[in-house]
C-alpha cells in the first residue's frame, strides 16, 4: 500500500510537463487573441513604436527601401508580427522594398517571408551575399546581383542611384544573427551616414544597440516584444495582423499559471514526505530488511 502512494506522488511531477502543455494549448483555443480585449501585451510607452512610424512617414513617395533580413530562426518568432507590420506598412505606402541577407538563417527567413507574398512588382530579392561584414562593406558600392535578380523596374532604380546601399532611402534591418543592426552602424553607417536606418530585433540585442539609438546612428528601433505589440496596434496594417501574430495575452496569463502549478507540483514531488521517504537511508535499509 506504501508503496502505491509513493509510485502515485512520484508520478507527479513526471506529469507536470505534459499538464503545462495542454494548459497552453486550451488557453490558445479559448481566448484567441482578437477575443483578448481585456489584456494587452502592447507597450503602454509608444515611443518606440511612434518613432517607426514617423520615420516611415519621412521616406519620399515610391520610397526604395532595404529590407536587410538577418533574423535568427530561434528568435524570429518574437519580432515577426512587427516585422510584418512594417513590411506591410511600407507596402502600402507605395514604398518598393528589396530583401537581402547576409547570414544563411536570415536568407531561409527572407526567402519565407517573400514566398508568403507572391509575386509583386513592388518587391526585388537580392538574394543572399555571402562574406559577412567583408561583403556588407562592398554592397556599399555595389549590392544588385549578376543574375535575375538584377532585372525589373526596382532594380533599375538601384543602378540609376549608383547600384550600392547608397541608392536606397531607408535601410530596414531585422537582426538576430551575428550580422545585425551594429554590423550596420559600424560598416555602412560610418560610409552613408545620411541613411536613415530603423532596426527590429529580439531583446536580447537590446542592450548592445540601444547606444546607437541615443546616438542617432539608428533613427528607430523596436527591441521588445511589447514594444512589438504596440507598434503592430499603431501601424495602419494592426488590425489584419493582430490575429494571427499577436498572442493572446490571455492565453500567456494562464499558459504562466499552469507554468507555476507545475513547477510547485514538480517541487512537492521531489521535497515532499514521499520523496524524503524515499532518499533516506534508513528508509532504504528497511525496505532491504522486509521479506
Amino acid at each position: 500500500m506504501i508503496d502505491r502512494v509513493r509510485g502515485s506522488r512520484g508520478a507527479l511531477p513526471r506529469l507536470a510537463p505534459l499538464a503545462l502543455v495542454l494548459g497552453i494549448a486550451a488557453a490558445t483555443w479559448i481566448w484567441p487573441a482578437e477575443n483578448a480585449d481585456g489584456l494587452s501585451t502592447a507597450n503602454p510607452d509608444r515611443s518606440a513604436a511612434t518613432q517607426v512610424d514617423e520615420a516611415f512617414d519621412a521616406l519620399p513617395p515610391d520610397a526604395l527601401v532595404l529590407v536587410a533580413m538577418d533574423a535568427d530562426l530561434g528568435t524570429y518568432p518574437e519580432i515577426r508580427g512587427a516585422v510584418r507590420a512594417a513590411i506591410d506598412d511600407l507596402l502600402l505606402r507605395g514604398a518598393r522594398l528589396a530583401f537581402v541577407s547576409y547570414s544563411p538563417e536570415g536568407r531561409a527567413i527572407a526567402a519565407a517571408e517573400l514566398e508568403r507574398r507572391g509575386d509583386s512588382a513592388a518587391l526585388l530579392d537580392l538574394g543572399f551575399v555571402a562574406g559577412a561584414e567583408a561583403a556588407l562593406v562592398r554592397s556599399v558600392s555595389d549590392i544588385l546581383p549578376a543574375g535575375a535578380g538584377a532585372g525589373g523596374e526596382i532594380a533599375s532604380a538601384i543602378r540609376s542611384g549608383g547600384s550600392g546601399i547608397g541608392a536606397f532611402d531607408m535601410a530596414l534591418l531585422v537582426g538576430g544573427s551575428d550580422i545585425g543592426p551594429r554590423s550596420w552602424v559600424e560598416q555602412v553607417g560610418t560610409r552613408l551616414p545620411q541613411l536613415p536606418m530603423v532596426a527590429i530585433v529580439p531583446t536580447f540585442a537590446q542592450p548592445e544597440i540601444a547606444p546607437y539609438l541615443r546616438s542617432g546612428q539608428l533613427t528607430a528601433v523596436l527591441a521588445t516584444a511589447r514594444d512589438d505589440a504596440a507598434f503592430v496596434e499603431v501601424t495602419r496594417s494592426g488590425d489584419a495582423l493582430r490575429a494571427s501574430d499577436v498572442p493572446s495575452s490571455v492565453a500567456m496569463l494562464i499558459g504562466a499559471v499552469v507554468a507555476l502549478a507545475a513547477i510547485a507540483v514538480a517541487l512537492a514531488g521531489s521535497i515532499g514526505p514521499a520523496g524524503s521517504a524515499a532518499s533516506s537511508p534508513d528508509a532504504a535499509e528497511s525496505d532491504e530488511a522486509e521479506p
